[in-house]
């Protein structure tokens, strides 16, 4: 057999092989995120009584990630930043919440809250009423005379 008989074979084999194992090269998976929002959810409201309000916020954002039309997050990322003395981010995440479901009245209830705090008494004063007129409970009307001098 020629030499370039040979190398032309060769060559060929070559190609052959690496079409076969082009064909077979491993691929990179990527596997589903096996959590709901929910327990996303839940596992934030765990790290967050766990002492770690890094990992609680990162769940939380997760959820509303996975569920931006779902309330819940929000509030309790507010909930979180309220605890951590961040009013700007608290107050940006409860008008979220409120943005999803204007009538969540635990929201309307922090919310009321906060802007008292901050002096803003006249909102404040506004989403309690409301929030009263969808429920009627005790931890709202505390709210209310707080923020009514009463």
């Amino acid at each position: 057999m020629h030499l370039s008989r040979r190398v032309s074979m060769i060559l060929v084999m070559g190609l052959f092989c690496l079409g076969v194992f082009a064909c077979t090269l491993p691929r990179i998976i990527e596997l589903k995120d096996p959590l709901t929002s929910e327990e996303h959810n839940d596992l934030g409201v765990a790290y967050e009584h766990k002492g770690m309000p890094e990992l609680a916020e990162k769940e939380y954002k997760t959820a509303s990630r996975m569920r931006p039309d779902w309330v819940v997050p929000h509030f309790n990322l507010g909930n979180l930043h309220y605890r951590s003395g961040d009013l700007g981010k608290a107050e940006d995440a409860y008008r979220k919440a409120l943005s999803i479901d204007s009538n969540h009245a635990d929201t309307m209830n922090n919310l009321a809250y906060l802007l008292y705090q901050k002096g803003n008494i006249q909102e404040a004063g506004f989403l309690i009423d409301k929030a009263l007129k969808i429920a009627p409970r005790k931890e709202y009307l505390d709210t209310y005379n707080t923020i009514h001098g009463k």
